[in-house]
């Protein structure tokens, strides 16, 4: 199974387990949020494209507003079931779901006190680092200063250049880096700089 495949069992069963009303990181939003947000971006892709590309977020947020009217029980279902073979969220899976799965799952998780970081296999280590050299020069376009990103390993990635000469280090384990780079946080990266300047996208 890919990772994105282990991290959508272990997000349903997070889900399954806490309940509709448990609280999240994601602003505003409970558990049974996150899975009508879930089951929407992957049965109606439409919506989260017209987000992304022409700033239609009201009727995205109208489209999942409505996958939240049906109960927590049949959203997880679901949403653990997969995307319909048609979506683009089936066919490109391992390459546009494993941030999403893998952001959402530690926002369930780290939404309650007592959360420590999870012990990831090697492949997903490398299946994370690998996110990390794709997506970063983007989240990170509209920064001014260079951003570096440094394992904890040594291993580090210059992940926005500005040319400006000012830079910044962010060093953790590459599941925090991901965290980090995706907008929360509550995670465990050390800094080395100053973040003036700094702007991530967040998931």
């Amino acid at each position: 199974m890919s990772f994105s495949g282990s991290e959508r069992n272990a997000l349903a069963n997070l889900l399954e387990e806490k309940g509709p009303d448990a609280p999240t990181l994601c602003d505003g939003w409970t558990t049974h949020d996150l899975a009508a947000h879930l089951v929407a971006r992957e049965n109606r892709p439409d919506a989260i494209l017209g987000k992304l590309l022409f700033n239609k977020a009201e009727r995205n947020d109208e489209i999942e507003a409505e996958f939240a009217r049906q109960p927590f029980e049949v959203l997880v279902d679901k949403f653990r079931g997969g995307a319909p073979k048609w979506s683009p969220m089936n066919w490109a899976d391992r390459y546009i779901n494993m941030a999403e799965y893998f952001v959402h799952l530690e926002d369930v998780r780290r939404a309650e006190p007592g959360w420590e970081p999870r012990e990831l296999p090697p492949s997903a280590h490398k299946e994370l680092w690998q996110l990390l050299k794709l997506t970063a020069p983007r989240m990170l376009g509209k920064s001014t200063k260079t951003v570096v990103m440094m394992r904890t390993d040594g291993a580090a990635l210059t992940a926005h250049d500005s040319h400006s000469g000012d830079s910044v280090t962010i060093r953790g384990d590459v599941g925090e880096l991901v965290l980090w780079l995706y907008g929360r946080d509550g995670t465990r990266v050390e800094v080395d700089g100053d973040m003036t300047g700094v702007h991530r996208t967040e998931l």
